[in-house]
């Protein structure tokens, strides 16, 4: 159950995602999995479909699947055609449904695996320099919050 709406993501997280150093088969899932995500970031859509969509076999979706596990960016518990994106990079439907969510005393908030900080994208990236839209549908500029919530991680 989507709300058609464009989902509210915590900006300081996704400036830190180029750091996961992802495949770009991996990137490429991993923006099917977000949106399609519902607000806090469960997404119901199967391999196949992931698969048919980027025009790749399904074990290549597969191995994208586990990087993305192993890294934290999903969790390690899924089952077959369920995913749960990581909290902290997971859309939701306002900044005050967001800090609400990762604040609540029974969040499940799991570590991300890579490092932090900001780097540069990567040279090699066959995206840079194309018209490739992760967002085809336009979307719209999010507010940026005034102050930044604060987080915490379980630990993991």
């Amino acid at each position: 159950m989507t709300t058609g709406a464009p989902l509210v993501h915590n900006p300081a997280m996704w400036e830190n995602l180029p750091n996961a150093r992802l495949s770009g088969t991996a990137r490429d899932v991993f923006d099917v999995l977000t949106s399609r995500q519902q607000p806090g970031g469960l997404v119901v859509i199967k391999q196949k479909e992931i698969a048919e969509k980027l025009g790749i076999q399904q074990s290549g979706v597969g191995r994208a699947i586990g990087d993305l596990r192993d890294l934290g960016i999903l969790h390690a518990r899924t089952t077959p055609g369920r995913y749960r994106i990581n909290p902290l990079l997971a859309g939701y439907e306002s900044l005050a449904h967001m800090v609400n969510a990762l604040s609540a005393a029974d969040a499940e908030i799991w570590p991300l695996r890579y490092d932090a900080g900001v780097r540069p994208p990567r040279r090699l990236d066959v995206r840079a320099g194309t018209d490739f839209d992760p967002d085809p549908g336009g979307g719209e500029e999010a507010p940026m919050p005034d102050l930044a919530p604060a987080l915490r991680l379980l630990a993991g």
